[in-house]
C-alpha cells in the first residue's frame, strides 16, 4: 500500500501548535487555559495529526476506548461525520465480544479508513478555528 497522505497542511500545524502553546503556558486556574471549544479544537487536531504522522497507537494508548470517545466528540463538534462514524465502528469493534480483533488490528484498519475519508479535516479545523476565534473577539468588545 502506497502511504499518500502522511502529514497534516500547515493550518492544521499551526493551530496545533498555537494550541499546545496556549496550553502549556496556562496553570490552573489561570486565564491563558484553554476554553472548553479550544479544549475539543486540541483534542481533534492531536488525534488529525496522529493518524497522519502514522502515530494514531501511540496517542491513543493506554486509554484507547476513552480517547476514541473524546475524539469522537471532538469531531462532531467539527461536523467531520465520517470521521465521526468511523470512530464510532473502531470503538464497536474494540467491544465486540464474539468477534474480538486485537487493539492494534482495530486501529491500523481504522488509521487506513481515515485516510480515505470524504471529510476534508484541515479545512474544518481552519473553520472552527476561525468560530472560536469570533467567539472570543466579540466576548472581548463587550
Amino acid at each position: 500500500m502506497v502511504e499518500t497522505w502522511r502529514g497534516i497542511y500547515p493550518i492544521t500545524s499551526f493551530v496545533l501548535e498555537a494550541l499546545r502553546r496556549k496550553r502549556d503556558a496556562g496553570g490552573a486556574g489561570d486565564a491563558a487555559a484553554l476554553t472548553p471549544e479550544e479544549e475539543t479544537l486540541l483534542t481533534a487536531v492531536e488525534f488529525w495529526a496522529a493518524a497522519a504522522h502514522g502515530t494514531l497507537q501511540e496517542h491513543l494508548r493506554p486509554h484507547i476506548a476513552e480517547n476514541l470517545a473524546a475524539a469522537q466528540q471532538a469531531f462532531s463538534a467539527l461536523g467531520a461525520v465520517r470521521v465521526v462514524s468511523l470512530l464510532r465502528v473502531a470503538g464497536e469493534e474494540l467491544q465486540d465480544g464474539t468477534h474480538r480483533q486485537p487493539e492494534s488490528a482495530v486501529i491500523d484498519q481504522l488509521d487506513e479508513r481515515l485516510a480515505r475519508t470524504d471529510d476534508n479535516i484541515d479545512d474544518l479545523i481552519a473553520r472552527y478555528a476561525g468560530l472560536i476565534d469570533r467567539s472570543t473577539e466579540s466576548a472581548a468588545a463587550q
